[in-house]
This record gives C-alpha cells, sequence and structure tokens, in this order.
C-alpha cells in the first residue's frame, strides 16, 4: 500500500501526534515502509550578513533539536528512518522533498508551531494537500 511516508516535524505537539500515528499506520501494514522525516526552517530575509555567526551551522542545529526527540523515540522503538532539514517556504519544500524521496503518502500535523503566521499567511498543511503529488494525511 505505502512504501515510503514522509512526516514534516516542527517541534510543535501535533507535529508530535502526526509521527505518531505514521508509526501506527506503519506497524499495521503487512509490509512496513521507509520512513523519512522532514524539518524545514522557513526562509528568511537577512539585509546585511551576519558577522561572527555561522548560519548555515546554526540552522543545522536548530534542525538537529527538531528532530531529536523524534529520532530518540523511534531508535528506542526500533524503527529505522531518515532524516532531512532544508530550509525554505515549508509547503514547497514538504512538496518537492515528498517527490524527491517518491513519498507514497504525507503525515503532518493540521497545525504547526506558528499559529499566527498561519493565520496571516495561510496553511502549511492546506497549501500541501493542494499540491502534493501524493496522498496527505492530516492529524488534528
Amino acid at each position: 500500500m505505502y512504501n515510503r511516508i514522509l512526516v514534516p516535524l516542527d517541534g510543535s505537539e501535533h507535529a508530535r501526534r502526526a509521527l505518531d500515528t505514521a508509526v501506527r499506520l506503519m506497524q499495521s501494514l503487512k509490509n512496513m515502509p521507509e520512513l523519512a522525516l522532514l524539518h524545514v526552517n522557513p526562509s528568511i530575509s537577512i539585509n546585511e550578513p551576519p558577522v561572527g555567526i555561522d548560519l548555515e551551522e546554526h540552522i543545522r542545529e536548530e534542525g538537529e533539536k527538531v528532530l531529536a526527540p523524534a529520532t530518540a523515540s523511534l531508535s528506542k522503538q526500533g524503527i529505522g528512518y531518515e532524516t532531512y532539514t532544508k530550509t525554505g517556504d515549508p509547503a514547497s519544500v514538504i512538496c518537492k522533498t515528498a517527490e524527491e524521496q517518491h513519498a507514497d503518502l504525507i503525515v503532518m500535523g493540521s497545525r504547526g508551531i506558528g499559529l499566527m503566521s498561519e493565520l496571516l499567511i495561510g496553511s502549511v498543511s492546506h497549501s500541501v494537500v493542494q499540491h502534493a503529488h501524493c496522498a496527505v494525511m492530516i492529524v488534528r
């Protein structure tokens, strides 16, 4: 049914529940699909280059911090996974990564950490549903 599941994570409770749902789904299937975890750092516009700060390293570390609880839990359960940290528009990066990784399903939370920006900019999950090449499961 599913060969590869992508779960975008942003550190929110909704994303944690989405991962839990993806794991339960994987375990219920006859052939356990591969699991890919994705953290997207939103693009930021900087007028002046930062002095004395390795911005790429800082973004990588932030992604690792967000993914750490999920990877620890999955390792404890003996579930294999791959992780990806990318930068850009979250909805676009999620859709592009799903396509690049040949994901059959994206499982994601209905809301992320940035509720106020979600209200102003538009829902990431709504955009993913509209533009993803594969099925999308939204977890409340």
